[in-house]
This record gives C-alpha cells, sequence and structure tokens, in this order.
C-alpha cells in the first residue's frame, strides 16, 4: 500500500512534470548532447547493463530525458581493506557532471526518484562537480526533506585533455618540466626497444576479444588486479561494455607490444568528442621503462590524429601522477549517497556515516606511523 508520503511526493513530481518510468531497449532515444558523460545516454545504459538485474529508468519532462541506472550491490564496511560487513541494497546511480541543468529540476528528479525506492533502495550520485547544479541541489532543504545525505570519500580531483588538432600543442599546453619528463621517457623506450616495439589499435569486437586474452595473463601479475581486484580479462562487465561499444562504434583500445607481446594497455570508448579512457595497466616486468607511461604518450598521438572527433580525454575518477603529467585541465568533484527519511534510511545512514569516520581516523592514524605506505610497498612488492 501506498504511505501518504509517497502518496505527497508522486503529486510533487507531477506538479512539477517530471514523470519516471522504465526505458526498454526496444525505443528509440534522442541523441544526447555533444560532450555529455557516457551515463547520460540511455541506449548505452541500456546496453552495458548487467543482465541479472540491470535496468534503466528515464526521467522525463517534454522531450527532456535523464537516465538513472539501477543495479543490485551492497553497501561495504571497510576497515584497513578488508571488509567487514555488508548490507545488501538497490543502488540508483545517477552520474554528475550536468552543468546545463537547473538545481530545481534536478531536485525535483531525486524527490519523484525517492517515490521508486523499495526497501533495499539508496541513490548513488557519482561524478558531481563542485559548484554544479546536482552539488547545488544536494544542500537545498528540499531535497534533505527526502533524504540524508552522505559523502562518500573525499571529494577528488578529475583531470582531462583538451586535444587541439596537433600533437606539439598539447606538449605546449603542459608545464616545460611535465614536457621535457614525457619526451624523455619515450625517447628512452624507443631506444630501448626500437622497431621491437608497436602499438595496435583495437575497436572491432574479434580484436577485442583477442586484446583481452592477451591482456589478461599479464593483468593477473599486476598490484591492480592481485591488491585491488581490478584486473582487466574476457568475461564480466568490461568485456560486456566493450561488445556494446563496438557495436555502436565506440570502443577504441591501445595496447603496446615487445615482440609481439603486450606490455601494456588502455581501454576506454570514443563517445561524443570525448575519449573515456578506463583502465590503463602494464607489465610490471617491464616497469623499469615505465610502459603505460609510454602508451598514454602514443595514444595521445593517435587520438590527436582524429580531430575533431576526438577533442578531449577524460582521465575519469582519481588522482595519481601520471594524471597530473598528462592533463591539462582538472576539477573537484565528490560521489554522494541519499539514504531515504524512514528507519531503515536512517539506520543506514547513521551505521555508514559512523564506521566511515571511524575507518577515517584509523586510516590518519596509520599513515601518521608510515604503516600504510609500508605496507603498501611491500605487498606490489609480493
Amino acid at each position: 500500500m501506498q504511505t501518504r508520503a509517497a502518496t505527497q511526493r508522486g503529486d510533487d513530481a507531477r506538479a512539477t512534470g517530471w514523470q519516471l518510468r522504465e526505458a526498454s531497449p526496444d525505443e528509440a532515444f534522442a541523441p544526447p548532447a555533444p560532450g555529455t558523460m557516457m551515463e547520460h545516454d540511455p541506449e548505452w545504459l541500456l546496453a552495458i547493463r548487467h543482465p541479472g538485474h540491470g535496468r534503466v529508468l528515464l526521467a522525463e519532462q517534454d522531450s527532456r530525458q535523464l537516465p538513472i541506472y539501477v543495479h543490485d550491490g551492497a553497501l561495504s564496511f571497510v576497515l584497513g581493506g578488508m571488509a567487514l560487513r555488508r548490507i545488501e541494497i538497490r543502488r540508483h546511480v545517477l552520474t554528475g557532471n550536468l552543468p546545463d541543468w537547473s538545481r530545481d529540476d534536478l531536485t525535483a528528479i531525486l524527490s519523484a526518484l525517492r517515490g521508486q525506492l523499495d526497501s533495499r533502495g539508496v541513490v548513488f550520485l557519482i561524478g558531481v562537480v563542485e559548484g554544479e547544479p546536482l552539488w547545488q541541489a544536494l544542500h537545498s532543504v528540499e531535497l534533505r526533506r527526502d533524504y540524508h545525505v552522505l559523502q562518500s570519500g573525499h571529494t577528488d580531483v578529475r583531470r582531462g585533455i583538451d586535444l587541439p588538432p596537433c600533437f606539439d600543442d598539447y606538449l605546449g599546453s603542459l608545464p616545460r618540466d611535465h614536457r621535457k619528463d614525457l619526451k624523455r621517457r619515450e625517447r628512452r623506450f624507443d631506444r630501448e626497444f626500437g622497431p621491437r616495439a608497436e602499438v595496435r589499435v583495437m575497436t572491432q569486437a574479434d580484436e577485442l576479444k583477442s586484446f583481452l586474452e592477451q591482456v589478461a595473463p599479464v593483468s593477473r601479475r599486476t598490484y591492480q588486479h592481485r591488491i585491488l581486484k581490478l584486473g582487466v580479462g574476457p568475461g564480466g562487465a568490461i568485456e560486456r561494455q566493450l561488445l556494446a561499444a563496438s557495436d555502436k562504434g565506440r570502443a577504441r583500445c591501445y595496447g603496446l607490444y615487445v615482440d609481439n607481446n603486450v606490455i601494456a594497455w588502455r581501454i576506454g570508448f570514443l563517445h561524443g568528442g570525448t575519449y573515456f579512457s578506463h583502465h590503463v595497466g602494464f607489465d610490471p616486468d617491464f616497469s623499469d621503462w615505465t610502459p603505460g607511461m609510454v602508451l598514454h604518450i602514443k595514444s595521445i598521438r593517435d587520438l590527436v590524429s582524429l580531430h575533431p572527433a576526438a577533442q578531449r580525454i577524460d582521465l575519469l575518477h582519481g588522482d595519481n601522477p601520471a594524471k597530473r603529467k598528462l592533463g591539462n585541465r582538472a576539477h573537484n568533484e565528490g560521489k554522494f549517497y541519499l539514504f531515504p527519511r524512514d528507519w531503515r534510511g536512517t539506520l543506514r545512514y547513521a551505521s555508514l556515516g559512523v564506521f566511515n569516520s571511524a575507518s577515517d581516523a584509523v586510516s590518519t592514524l596509520a599513515g601518521q606511523l608510515q604503516i600504510k605506505g609500508g605496507l603498501k610497498r611491500r605487498l606490489k612488492k609480493r
């Protein structure tokens, strides 16, 4: 039975003109605007959704649409890299970077979404740019009547690259010391391996399947796979996304090979003028030659040659020294959970908030005692 509060939210949503419905893979959608995130394209979300429990909701008003990806997941209570507890949830994911939307419209959409949440439902906002309308909506009185807002992690720097039509112009956009370092790394690698090395570009389904099979055994030896469980290989979400993107002409992967063996890889998607760089990795046996950075440089050369089809590179979430060296633009963004203001949502909000605060305190103490860095170094050497 629908509660009085849910009925009121439905009336409020209708008053604003925003309606929510489930999207179907059989329907036609208006093409997304140039420069938008791939996750703002309902056709893309439908193509990559989890075959067992993934679905796409559409918020609609007149000809405007905003997709929300729904899938089953869990809240993880993690301490020192170990998951101590998991709570099963149904995550409703909305991707930020929505500069052309109004705060009022986004607040109204999230208010309407509240009426769609079942007993496991939570909202997860990812890639919310600091200061954008969605960021502003999080602080509105109207939204906080429906939700508890909890930031997931700290506000991060998200870096990218604006691509001019000429590679030398790209290098010229970087600080002088970064530019010199990138050139030195590429020259050093080329001197060592010469014609034994080559870069291959994979865009077709059969190429991508073969590429993932070649990368998989190398990826299993990397720190990312052993510790972070972020390996690359056939099967699962990465292959599903690449094959769906290949069908739409959006997949573009790079492999750096020496003696016909892959030693570095870059997995990404070209969409709306933006290359979304999802995964980069390299063979740890070649780490002295920084093949990951070399492949970055050589793949940027290729993407520049595609201008204007490729006008920018999105280096995605998280920051690291390589991104700082390669990027020529940046913004701050955050991730947020929205828990319904009912007893279940309030309990989850309070539990996760208290646990995260304790976990942050432990991490800070470990950092002060120089435990964390030493542990990471030991793990990388294993």
